[in-house]
């Protein structure tokens, strides 16, 4: 097991990077920026026309991406897609667990169906993903990338199996990170900072929508920074939770080499013991 790395002297340039929830909004906007810091980004969502304009549109730009139509909520489709992309990503370093469902519903009409999809897809996958690869990447060191929400750390109304699972992952990644603490694997959560297109609409209804609406989304790629900043992590910082779009700013303001030492700074959660 390597330890030791805090960040990856190259970036991304050259590892496989796992993104899923790719197909549109900030999933996509994530294998954009990592496609374009060099990285070969493999793209999961159930939606195949969704991954197939995607993979278009990353490969226009000259980068690398791969498809892969997976149900991330089905245990056994999740387990076998792992299994499999531990062959096929011999490079893999990066793990960015994005694919979510927001669905409003309150407590008094809440059924077991709605919870069960909301927590397969936004908790549960996300850990036994996890799980399966970490393997691999503890082998060279890596980065989780677990994305987030303000219902992470705040309560929403009709929102209340959404919070519990965005809740969730913040503990999985404080957990894991204790976990992973002393290897070159780093695992922090982060939520977007930018009013982007909401997570409950598919690519065809957000282009559908009308031109006032979606003039105040902003595009995910300007994001991009924080992305590739994170994943290029390797042991440290973990387990802290970062807003993507103040840490974009950070990271335009200071220079590489104070960055690291400064980081703590930007983050809206810092472990007890960050240096661990």
């Amino acid at each position: 097991m390597t330890t030791g790395v805090r960040l990856e002297s190259d970036g991304v340039m050259g590892v496989d990077a796992v993104v899923t929830g790719a197909g549109r909004g900030l999933g996509l906007g994530i294998a954009r920026a990592l496609a374009a810091a060099g990285a070969r980004v493999w793209l999961v969502s159930e939606l195949a026309d969704e991954l197939a304009c995607a993979a278009k549109e990353i490969r226009d730009a000259g980068g690398s991406a791969e498809v892969r139509v997976v149900d991330v909520s089905a245990p056994e489709e999740l387990h076998k897609f792992a299994l499999s992309l531990r062959a096929e990503a011999p490079r893999l370093r990066v793990l960015v667990n994005n694919a979510a469902v927001l669905e409003r519903r309150s407590v008094s009409a809440m059924d077991r169906d709605h919870w069960d999809r909301l927590m397969g897809v936004n908790l549960a996958a996300p850990v036994f993903l996890t799980r399966d690869l970490l393997p691999v990447l503890l082998e060279e060191g890596g980065s989780i990338v677990n994305v987030s929400s303000r219902a992470g750390v705040s309560a929403f109304e009709g929102q209340t199996a959404y919070c519990a699972s965005k809740f969730g992952v913040e503990a999985f990644t404080r957990c894991l990170a204790q976990e992973l603490a002393g290897s070159a694997v780093s695992v922090n959560t982060v939520t977007p900072g930018l009013r982007i297109t909401p997570t409950s609409i598919t690519r065809a209804d957000a282009e559908a929508t009308d031109d006032e609406t979606r003039s105040a989304w902003s595009d995910p790629i300007e994001l991009g920074p924080a992305f590739v900043f994170l994943a290029s992590l390797r042991g440290a910082p973990s387990g802290f939770r970062f807003d993507a779009a103040t840490l974009t700013r950070f990271l335009e303001r200071h220079e590489p080499e104070a960055r690291m030492d400064r980081i703590a700074e930007v983050a809206e959660y810092v472990p007890t013991d960050p240096d661990r």
